[in-house]
């Protein structure tokens, strides 16, 4: 198998092992929410980055356990992987299909990944040159949106600075929002806001928030990601939801300080949306912030197949009015996330690549010979052909 093979099958375990987080991580939820019990916004948000974390790092972990084995680090249980168990279950009559149609369907995904690999004639080439199209489209449309927020970064007026936090005023921003560079963290607050200084307390405290949440250096992890995943209808599903719980539990943190007004800050919020969206019907599209790098305070963009900005600023009202969301001592949460990260690791380890030979394979193997050998063999009393 050459490197390229072998990093192809990492790319395609890495979109199944995301798939099935997305499934696990929607089952919790929905879980949850049938009995009655919502987690605090700031714990789902955590779980979450952390589930995405543990698939990114699954192929490495799956490297790691399956070089410990070899080691004998670890003991040599029975295979986990799906192959070898359906192999298993055909020797033991639980599959009732002819044998070579069995290897046959064994060998289906090495034989479409060496086709898209080698862009054979049809499908591989077809599918070989979307991938790789998209991937320079959306890793083309990612510098862009580079290029568009350093040139709104550096149109910016300096206002405050403080170690590696600088805050900026901008007469051309659409609404507030966070950014950074390698070394920098950034917040950019419309001009007009400084003439409103209730609303800037609100907006400093949500835009604070954000950088203390990570949540700028996950949004940027997560667009350096979407060439590769810009396929996988699961990735956004994910993105989607983490852009919710992002907002959400920035919202939750900032109003239970005891100095905060939960009505004045939800007006806040519907003032910021009135201003970015005049600012959006009077400002060129050239002067739009690309999402790569920024966090802003409420979404004021029409997005293609998502919930309208009106929808959602409606969501974080209606969550900010919520009081019965759970917030258990942290040792908990993690004791019972635990499950969902052992099944995480389980399914991208069930979907590797199984060893070329093994026992069954190789009584496979001698089952599919046996089978030739009986079609190609003329039987006792018949007489032979000539």
């Amino acid at each position: 198998m050459t490197l390229l093979n072998q990093v192809f099958d990492i790319y395609v375990d890495l979109n199944i092992t995301l798939a099935l987080t997305a499934i696990i991580w929607l089952a919790a939820k929905l879980t949850l929410n049938r009995f009655g019990r919502k987690l605090a916004f700031n714990y789902q948000l955590a779980i979450l980055n952390g589930l995405f974390a543990v698939m990114v790092l699954s192929p490495l972990a799956v490297a790691v356990y399956q070089y410990m084995q070899v080691a004998k680090v670890v003991p040599v249980a029975g295979s986990l992987n799906l192959a070898d168990y359906a192999v298993s279950q055909y020797l033991r009559g639980g599959i009732a299909i002819p044998a070579e149609d069995f290897q046959s369907l064994l060998g289906l995904r090495s034989r479409v990944t060496e086709g898209i690999v080698s862009f054979a004639p049809g499908f591989g080439m077809a599918v070989g040159v979307f991938l790789l199209a998209g991937f320079a489209f959306f890793a083309a449309r990612l510098g862009l949106n580079v290029v568009r927020l350093k040139r709104m970064l550096s149109g910016c007026h300096s206002w405050r600075r403080s170690g590696r936090l600088h805050l900026l005023l901008s007469d051309h921003a659409l609404v507030p929002f966070s950014a950074r560079g390698l070394t920098r963290n950034y917040v950019v607050i419309p001009s007009e806001l400084l003439a409103k200084p209730s609303d800037l307390k609100f907006v400093l405290k949500h835009e604070f928030q954000h950088l203390r949440q990570g949540d700028v250096s996950w949004e940027i992890g997560l667009e350096f990601l979407r060439p590769f995943f810009f396929w996988n209808p699961f990735f956004y599903i994910w993105k989607s939801e983490v852009e919710r719980l992002r907002e959400l539990a920035c919202d939750q943190k900032v109003t239970d300080a005891s100095d905060v007004d939960l009505r004045s800050y939800c007006m806040c919020l519907l003032r910021a949306a009135q201003a970015g969206l005049r600012r959006r019907q009077s400002l060129a599209a050239k002067d739009k912030v690309g999402n790569v790098a920024a966090v802003a305070l409420i979404e004021v963009q029409d997005r293609f197949l998502r919930r309208s900005p009106a929808q959602k600023l409606r969501r974080r009202v209606e969550a900010l009015l919520e009081k019965d969301r759970m917030r258990p001592h942290w040792g908990f949460v993690w004791l019972a996330v635990l499950p969902m990260v052992a099944i995480v690791f389980l399914s991208a380890l069930s979907i590797q690549k199984p060893a070329d030979w093994s026992q069954d394979r190789i009584m496979l193997s001698t089952i599919i010979n046996l089978d030739r050998m009986d079609r190609e063999t003329p039987s006792f009393g018949q007489r032979p052909l000539r």
